[in-house]
Order: structure tokens, then sequence, then C-alpha cells
């Protein structure tokens, strides 16, 4: 009886080592050739491609993520703050190893503060911003191979009362080849009012567009914000993204199942031309704060709405040509999320990526690999 125990126990120890290693091995990547999984990416599907159990940090659903698609890596930036999270720490994804990297280690309460100029800032031995609600509101730029930080922190309300004399919140740039963080002079002009709006990337003139209470807009020479309109038709929870083939920006999101366009003007800080569509096609969920990207590619933007009686997200595509909805089901997600920004798309392995994960659930890496005309979108 005794010896039955005992290797009733010895095996259930190496079973248990066994699934343990293999959870480490997956957790790093030492058994995966990650260009072997996206080229065996199924159709119109989206597969896990990393999940992370044993990170020190979780996804939170006010921040947000976008790629260097040149150097193959996804950033993350945001917290939920309210007192119970305060990461301002940048989490890097690398696609070639299928690995995350923190940066650096979050800045302790205790250096929050404002400077002699009366901003938020944070850090012992290095400048960091306050953590902080982001939306939509990083961009990646690649004139200045940063990260452009655009939001403010009205939510950290505890870092408010730790440093009331905090009053000015600024643009913050990350400078990915050292790893620090500047603040944009801005000519010594006031920054815009900036709490869950939207930016994006104009890559045709090289310029950061902020939408929030009108139309800002940071020219190629990156020096100040610039205002080219104060005509406005979104208050909170909503997209900013840019179609780089049609050139225009289309605003998703905000209960509303309208999609606006924004035509701006060839310089920056001049106005440009709002337009509301309704879109026809299949019907695709009111909702706010979904994750949306731009497939250059494909012409088209795919939107992850939620349908809150399924308790899963439905995949639409939106092309601005035809101005026409169409539904993916077979991209379909069971996953409710109450709020996500992190989905990218990456034009060198044309798939979309998405992030997703909370206290609750680990940190999961997705793509997917879009071909609507075959046969599955409606």
């Amino acid at each position: 009886m005794k010896r039955t125990v005992k290797r009733v126990l010895i095996l259930v120890f190496t079973i248990a080592l066994g699934v343990g290693a293999w959870q480490i091995a997956t957790e790093f990547g030492l058994w995966t050739d990650p260009e072997r999984i996206f080229a065996d990416l199924p159709a119109n599907r989206w597969k896990k491609i990393h999940t992370a159990r044993f990170l020190r940090w979780t996804r939170q659903g006010h921040g947000s993520a976008v790629i260097d698609p040149g150097r193959g890596k996804l950033y993350v930036f945001g917290s939920d703050t309210h007192n119970h999270d305060w990461d301002n720490s940048v989490h890097e994804f690398d696609l070639a190893t299928l690995r995350w990297t923190t940066h650096y280690p979050p800045a302790p309460k205790s250096s929050y503060r404002a400077d002699g100029q009366g901003r938020a800032v944070a850090g012992e031995g290095m400048l960091l911003p306050w953590a902080m609600h982001v939306f939509d509101n990083l961009v990646y730029d690649p004139r200045l191979h940063a990260l452009i930080l655009t939001a403010r922190p009205d939510h950290n309300y505890e870092a408010h009362r730790i440093a009331p004399q905090a009053r000015i919140h600024p643009t913050w740039i990350y400078h990915l080849t050292d790893r620090t963080w500047s603040i944009l002079p801005n000519d010594g002009q006031p920054y815009p009012s900036n709490f869950a709006g939207a930016t994006a990337y104009d890559s045709l003139r090289d310029t950061i567009v902020l939408y929030k209470h009108g139309i800002y807009e940071l020219g190629p020479e990156r020096r100040r914000w610039r205002l080219a309109t104060r005509e406005s038709h979104h208050t909170i929870h909503y997209n900013l993204e840019y179609d780089r083939i049609h050139h225009v920006f289309a605003v998703f999101g905000g209960k509303s199942d309208a999609v606006w366009l924004y035509r701006p003007d060839l310089l920056p800080g001049r106005p440009g031309r709002w337009e509301r569509r309704d879109p026809t096609g299949d019907p695709c969920p009111a909702d706010e704060a979904f994750p949306v990207a731009f497939s250059p590619h494909l012409g088209q933007f795919l939107l992850l709405p939620r349908e809150r009686q399924r308790q899963r997200r439905v995949a639409c595509l939106y092309d601005v040509a035809t101005n026409r909805y169409r539904r993916l089901p077979s991209a379909d997600l069971p996953i409710a999320d109450n709020m996500n920004y992190m989905m990218t798309y990456d034009p060198v392995r044309r798939v979309f990526l998405l992030i997703t994960g909370d206290w609750r659930q680990p940190l999961t890496v997705w793509a997917l690999r879009l071909a609507p005309e075959s046969g599955k979108a409606n």
C-alpha cells in the first residue's frame, strides 16, 4: 500500500514538473519558431501566439499599444490608476522572439511631483510621466523613433493629492534608442487638454494629429501643437485611425455605429473637412473604447466592438471607398473585456495583432491574417 501511494505521488510530481516546464518554455519561447507561427496562421481566425503567466504586471484596460513595424516591436503604456495601479513603465513585446521585456520599473508614489515649471513629473534617477489613462493616445513616431504620449492623468486622483501644485500636463516623448523620456517644449504654449480623446500619425504629412475638442496637429518639425479646427463631434472613448490609402482619418466609437471622417489640409495647422458617414452593409454594434486598426494592404479597417448580450467581440470591416460594414463571423472573439485600445497592424507580416488579459486572465497576444475575399465574410 505504501509503495502504491509513493508511486502515485512520484507520478503526480513528475506530471506537475512537466507541466511547469512546458509553461516556462512556452512563456519564454524556448520551443517555438515565431516566423513559422506567423506563416502558418489560418485565414480569418484569431490565433494565440503568446500567453504570459509569470509577468509582474497586467494589461490595463485604459492602456494603449502601438507597433514599430520596422523593428517588429509592440509597445504598451498606460494604467487604470484609480489608486489601484501605478504602472508608468514601458513594456515591449518582440515579434521575432515572442518575449516581453519591461524597460524600467514603475516610479514610486513618493517621486510624484511638480517640476520647476509646474509640470507633472515622476521618477527617481530618470524623468517619467505620471501613471495615467492613455486610451487611444499613444503613437509611434518613425521620424524620432519614439513614442508620443498625448494623454493627461486626470483620473490619477491620489497623484493629484500628492502633488497639487502640478497643474501642467505636457506631451511626452519616449526615445526608444536610449529609453528616456523628455517633454515636448511646445514653444512655451499651453498643451492640448486631452483626456479620453484620440491621437494618430499621418504618414503623408509626417504629422501627429490629436482629436479632443477640436483637431490639433504636431508637424514634421515636432516643435509645437497647432490648432487646425475647433469643430468636434465626440466627447469620450473613441478611436482616431488613419487611412493611408485615402489619406483620411476615421473616428469610431463614442457609442455610435456612425463613422466620422476628417480630411486634413495639406499644411499642418490649417482646417480640414469633417464628414459624417452612416455605413450600409452588415450591422456592426454601436460601442465605445474598442480595438480598431487599419490594413493598408486591404485598404480596410478592422473593428472589434462588443456584442454585450453574447459576451463577445465581433469582427467588422469598414471600407472608406464603399462606405460599407462587412461582418467577419469567423474572426469573432469570445472575449468581452471592458476597454481595449491594444490592436495594431503589422505591415511586414501582414497580420493584425491584439493584446488581451487583465488581473483575472493572463496577458495574451493574438494574431489574425485577414483574407476577406476567401468567402468567410458576409
